[in-house]
């Protein structure tokens, strides 16, 4: 199966199958702040410490394969992740 997430471009951010929310951003397209809510909701998996976010590497990666193969793109990020994974976006 491949990962969605480009594990190869992460480097350090990556904590024990975590990855910060504004890496996390930078990757998937989804705003900062949009990812803290479905972080709050429980719609995706992490820990806080303080008041920073991890996310679940696992978890991202389900939540970003289920919004490529969803018809609705009415919630799906601003740029296409495919293109971001791809370096074409900054």
């Amino acid at each position: 199966m491949d990962l969605v997430f480009p594990h190869d471009r992460v480097g350090e951010i990556v904590l024990d199958q975590h990855i910060s929310v504004k890496a996390a951003a930078a990757f998937s397209g989804y705003s900062i702040q949009y990812l803290r809510r479905l972080l709050r909701r429980g719609r995706l998996e992490g820990i806080k410490i303080g008041q920073i976010w991890l996310i679940n590497l696992g978890s991202l990666e389900a939540y970003l394969r289920n919004g490529q193969m969803a018809r609705d793109r009415r919630h799906g990020p601003r740029k296409a992740f495919a293109e971001v994974a791809k370096g074409a976006v900054k």
